[in-house]
């Protein structure tokens, strides 16, 4: 009789969303599955694939390396945001006590004081520390 082991992929589940109402929305749905929940806040693409914030494309390979390493059963959201509604210094990313957005790229634990801006989502160390950390 021959056995194989068969390597099974970790696969963090993915979402993508553009929207502050469609963003609160699913991570409120979220929280109450006791997974942990990554939100990535980034500058939106242009029709060519690129962002408008330099900071958020540099950081984006370093994250998607970093999720191919992240715990299984957890959640990774996307929110891209529009450069004028970024710059409005009303943007409710900037005003909601949950999100507190200073910079482009965050990459922040929901719920949870963890979180990089900026630069610091382009330390592969940075990232896979605040992907892989169990608390």
């Amino acid at each position: 009789m021959r056995t194989s082991l068969v390597r099974l992929a970790r696969m963090v589940v993915k979402h993508h969303v553009t929207g502050y109402e469609e963003f609160t929305k699913l991570a409120e749905s979220l929280e109450s599955s006791g997974e942990p929940v990554h939100v990535l806040f980034t500058g939106n693409k242009d029709a060519n694939g690129e962002s408008w914030c330099p900071y958020c494309v540099q950081a984006a390979p370093v994250i998607g390396k970093a999720l191919e390493t992240a715990p299984e059963k957890s959640h990774f959201i996307t929110v891209e945001i529009e450069r004028p509604f970024w710059k409005d210094q009303n943007c409710p990313y900037r005003k909601d006590p949950r999100t507190h957005l200073v910079f482009l790229p965050t990459l922040l634990r929901w719920r949870s004081p963890q979180r990089l801006d900026g630069s610091q989502c382009s330390n592969a160390d940075l990232v896979e520390m605040l992907l892989n950390d169990e608390d």
